[in-house]
């Protein structure tokens, strides 16, 4: 597991973030699930087989996070698969992590015939269930939080490249099941009020990954709720957003008696260590030249030449000089 993926996960085991995530992507923001109703349930599953050639072999495979749902008095187990990168066999993916889920079911229901002392005939012994026997429904989404747009297979069905337009496969459909995948994307969520956690402004914030000025300006907005943020959804944030190495070693040297400063983390990153020359120009409403002015420091700053920075802040002719060679307009 990935650093990412690490800490997405640990972001997504609590209670409220996970319900809060399904009931915002799955039910526009209908409260369906209810954090005291969630329970934890194993991320591991697998079944034993024998193959071809009379050999047995284990087939394991294991979720990201997974909760079983009371909703009422009926049931449904909830997994999500954080995805950083995209999968492009996750209809098949996400099909074998449901099909293991259901069949650890079947063995949970013959465990519990065998351990209440039922004998099942007929049928029944050939299934090893009961007739009245049922399964609770399983639903699997994907966070997918990559930077371009998700372009992989939705469905078996485009897994299969069927044209239902064409007669011979119209023939074909009813007697093949179809397996659809729920994708949403954390940096193109479409209507972020639905979350009422801190997913809001993680996906808010995601929006503007690759607009810094709009990113400092939305924390600037919403700093009481960034300052609020837990270390958890920090590190998930962090990693999100695509910036591990330098902001990480701002939550490595963060003072915990201080706390830790999202805004002082944002303007950090966007002044990129560089103290001179646009410590204003954000707060005040950046114009054109201090753009520039601001791009050239971090050319310089990434050239590792911070000497020229400060004698092209004094120097007109020389700044015209480095604009004309890293060709900024």
């Amino acid at each position: 597991m990935g650093k990412q993926d690490f800490n997405v996960n640990r972001l997504f085991e609590d209670k409220e973030i996970f319900a809060d995530f399904m009931n915002g992507s799955l039910f526009h923001g209908e409260q369906v699930l209810k954090p005291e109703n969630l329970e934890p349930v194993s991320t591991q599953s697998g079944i034993a087989y024998v193959n071809r050639i009379g050999k047995e072999k284990v087939l394991e495979r294991r979720r990201d996070v997974c909760m079983k749902a009371g909703m009422g008095i009926q049931f449904a187990i909830f997994a999500n698969e954080n995805q950083a990168g995209i999968h492009y066999a996750m209809p098949v993916r996400n099909m074998l992590y449901d099909a293991l889920s259901y069949t650890e079911q079947l063995w949970e229901l013959e465990k519990q015939h065998k351990e209440e002392g039922e004998k099942l005939g007929g049928d029944e012994f050939l299934s090893r269930i009961k007739k009245e026997d049922r399964i609770i429904p399983v639903v699997t989404t994907v966070l997918y939080y990559g930077k371009k747009e998700w372009d992989g297979c939705k469905s078996l069905y485009e897994m299969m490249g069927l044209d239902i337009n064409s007669e011979e496969i119209n023939q074909l459909t009813p007697f093949l099941s179809d397996y659809k995948i729920h994708v949403f994307h954390a940096s193109d969520m479409q209507d972020v009020t639905v979350f009422r956690t801190c997913l809001q402004h993680i996906f808010s914030m995601l929006k503007y990954n690759s607009d810094k000025k709009n990113l400092y300006r939305y924390v600037q907005d919403h700093k009481d709720e960034m300052e609020q943020m837990s270390d958890t959804a920090m590190s998930a944030l962090i990693t999100l957003l695509g910036e591990q190495k330098r902001l990480a070693k701002l939550l490595e040297s963060k003072n915990e008696k201080e706390g830790f400063s999202m805004c002082r983390a944002i303007d950090e990153l966007i002044q990129d260590g560089v103290n001179a020359g646009i410590e204003t120009g954000i707060e005040t409403g950046i114009i054109q030249g201090e753009n520039r002015f601001a791009a050239l420091v971090l050319q310089l700053t990434s050239d590792n030449r911070p000497d020229l920075i400060e004698k092209a802040a004094a120097d007109e002719q020389l700044r015209s000089d480095l604009y004309q060679k890293y060709n900024i307009k």
